[in-house]
């Protein structure tokens, strides 16, 4: 520990959604006092990830807020650092940006024992890991830093959380908290969308590469890939590090060199 400096932990994903395991494994950090602060770094993008489904990065924060402010905890803080970042995210860039930002904090990464394996395999790593200490919590599978030992292991995931909403079955109480189960309700997010429905999201927010790229991933499956081209190319043009977008154009192509027609605009 670096004496005079305030230990910050960062809790660092996807949120897609924030559930209890992940505000449960925060609060287990203060109350063992591993830090002084946890932040939930919310990630436009990880590399590792299936973009396919990820709510919009904007919701995803709102709903980190949402379930901080239901604790009322001003050592729980929520950090969107990564939204001003070259994307895909990595996390050894966020770390240098907030290293710089708050040169007064030492900050600490947490991290689930099932990734533990992943680390090198991490951009930059071997460096990442000079510059921070790791804390492990037990999750799944893998070995867990012994501060974390006892840490509470919660059977969830966002996943499952994605596939209740989807097939329209309601949240358990302890999966996620009210307010963002209220805010996933209200805002319609994880159901299954009709090209229409896109449609309209679209007509309301023309800059979210996801909408393009979820109405896109329709027109495919609809085997009209002219239109599913265009949002691709739509998507990509407002986010260029959209890695699913640019995976389902690529595949739109191969579709089109195989019948050897135009049938899109590029």
């Amino acid at each position: 520990m670096q004496e005079g400096r305030k230990r910050v932990a960062l809790l660092m994903g996807s949120f897609n959604p924030v559930h209890c395991g992940h505000l449960a494994v925060a609060r287990y950090v203060l109350a063992q006092d591993l830090a002084e602060e946890v932040w939930l770094v919310v990630s436009p993008r990880n590399p590792f990830k299936d973009a396919a489904d990820l709510a919009p990065f904007e919701d995803r924060l709102a709903m980190v807020r949402l379930a901080l402010a239901e604790i009322g905890d001003p050592r729980l803080r929520a950090c969107d650092a990564e939204a001003a970042l070259p994307r895909p995210s990595y996390t050894i860039h966020t770390v240098e940006y907030l290293r710089e930002s708050y040169p007064g904090a030492e900050f600490i990464i947490l991290a689930g024992s099932d990734i533990a394996d992943q680390l090198p395999r991490w951009y930059r790593s071997d460096e990442l890991r000079r510059m921070v200490r790791f804390l492990i919590y037990p999750r799944n599978s893998g070995e867990a830093s012994p501060e974390m030992a006892n840490a509470p292991m919660y059977g969830i995931d966002s996943t499952s959380v994605r596939k209740s909403v989807a097939e329209g079955a309601p949240l358990e109480i302890g999966v996620v908290p009210q307010s963002v189960s209220d805010y996933i309700r209200a805002k319609k997010l994880y159901a299954m969308r009709t090209i229409e429905q896109w449609t309209e999201l679209i007509a309301e927010k023309p800059e979210t590469a996801d909408y393009y790229f979820e109405r896109g991933r329709l027109y495919y499956r609809n085997n009209d890939f002219g239109k599913a081209a265009n949002d691709f190319n739509r998507a990509l043009e407002i986010d260029p590090g959209h890695t699913a977008a640019r995976q389902m154009r690529e595949m739109t192509e191969a579709i089109f060199n195989f019948r050897n027609f135009d049938i899109y605009n590029p």
